[in-house]
């Protein structure tokens, strides 16, 4: 019995075949995307004004629920910081820093165009507090504190943006309070966030707090 041979050019003949259908298949298996498709799913550039504003929007939503008041909270770390920041769930950006949040009402003693220095309940009267004004604010404080992590930008310089923005809304809402030098007596409202930077494990009682502010008000 003789063999057919199958001659070179069936050989290709049945490849082209092949890849025909495989194109085929792939072709209708595969969904086509417009332009506007490919623009939605496509990363996204790193706005640092943006993400400034997406924090401070959860910065003012979460942080009246989370504050303490700042009498306890000072009078806890200035004992034991380890402990406080366990107490009112500090958030840690580095070995030995620590985020509070806080609220008070307290009477303004000093205005200045830079900061007020008020006088809080509950706060011993060696410590002064400050709540600043403008070159004393430090959206860096408020970027840390809520959790916004360094991995989360693309290098150096725009993370260290999005604290710069986070201080632009703080400039924003302290002007809330009005003219400065009218708040010498006043009572004011504010919830912030207190950064404690401690070399040991308690704090000076003459050492200065410093409230960054996210809400102000009151001013009565």
């Amino acid at each position: 019995m003789q063999l057919t041979q199958t001659s070179p050019a069936r050989f290709r003949l049945i490849a082209i075949a092949l890849v025909a259908v495989v194109a085929v298949l792939m072709v209708l298996n595969t969904k086509f995307l417009t332009p506007a498709e490919v623009a939605e799913i496509a990363p996204k550039p790193f706005d640092p004004a943006q993400t400034a504003a997406d924090l401070w929007s959860q910065a003012q939503s979460d942080l009246p629920g989370q504050a303490a008041p700042l009498g306890d909270v000072v009078t806890a770390f200035q004992k034991d910081v380890k402990g406080a920041a366990t107490q009112y769930k500090a958030v840690s950006p580095n070995e030995n820093a620590y985020d509070f949040p806080v609220k008070l009402t307290g009477t303004v003693v000093e205005a200045s165009p830079t900061a007020l220095k008020v006088q809080v309940p509950g706060v011993p009267v060696q410590t002064p507090v400050t709540v600043p004004l403008s070159t004393g604010l430090n959206g860096t404080v408020i970027r840390d504190a809520m959790g916004f992590k360094f991995a989360q930008a693309p290098g150096q310089t725009d993370f260290q943006y999005v604290g710069d923005e986070l201080k632009k809304l703080q400039t924003t809402e302290i002007q809330k309070l009005g003219d400065v030098a009218s708040l010498q007596g006043k009572q004011i409202d504010v919830t912030g966030v207190v950064s404690v930077l401690a070399t040991g494990n308690t704090v000076p009682l003459p050492k200065p707090v410093t409230v960054q502010p996210v809400l102000v008000g009151g001013a009565s």
